[in-house]
């Protein structure tokens, strides 16, 4: 199932992250996993540090906020 979520990424010496739209991804974002996700023609993936709302669910429709650290070989 996609999922459509709202992705502010930041790298890993960067303070706040950036926002970079909205994204479809394969799997449901968890607290403390991995998404994968396509940005500026090339792939990205990352740890999810922070879900807006805490307490979103895979069957809502709501679209959630997602932080996460990019990792640091993917750039």
């Amino acid at each position: 199932m996609v999922h459509r979520v709202r992705i502010f990424l930041r790298q890993g010496d960067q303070i706040a992250g950036r926002y970079i739209g909205e994204r479809d991804v394969s799997a449901a974002p968890r607290l403390n996993g991995r998404i994968a996700f396509e940005h500026e023609g090339r792939m990205k993936t990352g740890q999810v540090e922070r879900i807006v709302p805490p307490d979103w669910r895979p069957d809502s429709a709501l679209i959630p906020s997602v932080h996460a650290v990019e990792d640091a070989l993917k750039r």
